[in-house]
């Protein structure tokens, strides 16, 4: 994993055709990566694979936490759909989920939870 920022350096194609090994030595380094442009607009970026890597594995965490977001809702809807077609009232629900929490407590600590 990376500890600290690379830094960006923004490089004409042109220039990266002629010095691609000390561009490749600099990112490698894992201080600088770097932005190519051709014809003044950014086509590609050169980093470390260290770096890369960090990358691809937050943009999956990120990816990871979208998906279980979207379950929850889609479980909290689902839910909410039960408890109309059972005819629940708020109160009967509040009473339900705090038996329930009471069971898991105890179930996890062996205890009456503390209020």
């Amino acid at each position: 994993m990376v500890n600290r920022k690379s830094t960006q350096v923004t490089i004409p194609a042109t220039d990266v055709h002629r010095n691609f090994a000390e561009l490749v030595r600099r990112a490698f380094s894992g201080r600088e990566h770097f932005i190519v442009e051709k014809d003044g607009l950014p086509v590609v970026a050169i980093l470390s694979v260290a770096e890369y890597e960090a990358l691809i594995n937050e943009r999956e965490q990120q990816q990871d936490k979208e998906t279980k977001r979207q379950q929850f809702h889609q479980l909290a809807r689902k839910f909410g759909e039960a408890v109309q077609e059972a005819s629940i009232s708020e109160s009967d629900l509040d009473a339900i989920v705090e038996e329930t929490r009471q069971q898991m407590h105890e179930e996890q600590r062996g205890s009456e939870p503390a209020k």
